[in-house]
């Protein structure tokens, strides 16, 4: 008779002889990256309980993570803002000179980076909005302006957030990931990366802001109410 535990069955399961120890990793760190987006969605939408098909979803949403991720080493060019200084006016020269125009990903659609684009390099502390003010300059944001670009052009870990508008209809913002290596001075560390991209009028693609966490369980909550993106 099958145990009416399967908390207990899987935690059986893993430490069995029926696996090898790698492969009793590799079920671990899906399993462990399918329950912290369950946990997520669970926070962010306020409910006790998900329905099967949503607990399924994220766990489907983890394995794109593991068999589909992007990834890349922060070296060279594209670590050029991050060896040293990077104040106000050096992350506007670069960005106006590398960053700004227009971009085309993966899947052959045109992302616009304008002006607007600029307010990615800041935010208010206190609310949280990307107001324009020197105050509010991340120089930490500034040095991930050359990862921009290089992310909407080449990641295929592609995530899309849809926001209901009302009788207006329905917002889509993309998000653009990558897991980026970075090496300074023979030292490596380990960057999760989100470029957020949102759909306007007539389907214009228009970049939003681009950000970064060392944590994993950041970056799963960066992306716990997405989907995979499919043309």
């Amino acid at each position: 008779m099958a145990n009416n535990d399967p908390i207990k069955d899987l935690n059986g399961l893993l430490t069995s002889s029926l696996f090898s120890r790698q492969n009793a990793e590799k079920v671990a760190r899906v399993c462990h990256d399918a329950a912290r987006l369950v946990y997520e969605r669970q926070k962010q939408t306020g409910k006790k309980e998900l329905k099967t098909k949503e607990i399924a979803a994220a766990l489907v949403l983890a394995e794109t993570l593991h068999s589909s991720a992007y990834r890349f080493v922060a070296e060279g060019p594209l670590a050029q803002l991050f060896g040293g200084n990077c104040d106000e006016a050096k992350a506007w020269g670069y960005y106006t000179d590398h960053v700004l125009g227009s971009v085309t990903d993966k899947y052959g659609r045109n992302v616009v980076i304008d002006d607007d684009g600029i307010k990615s390099l800041y935010k208010d502390p206190e609310s949280g909005a990307h107001d324009v003010a020197s105050e509010n300059y991340e120089e930490v944001r500034g040095k991930r302006l050359p990862w921009i670009r290089q992310t909407i052009e080449n990641s295929e870990a592609v995530y899309v957030v849809e926001e209901s508008l009302g009788r207006s209809g329905v917002r889509r913002t993309f998000l653009y990931t990558a897991i980026i290596t970075i090496r300074l001075q023979q030292q490596e560390q380990t960057s999760y990366y989100v470029v957020a991209v949102r759909e306007g009028k007539n389907g214009i693609l228009r970049f939003v802001t681009a950000y970064s966490m060392f944590e994993r369980d950041g970056f799963l909550h960066a992306i716990a109410m997405a989907k995979r993106y499919v043309k």
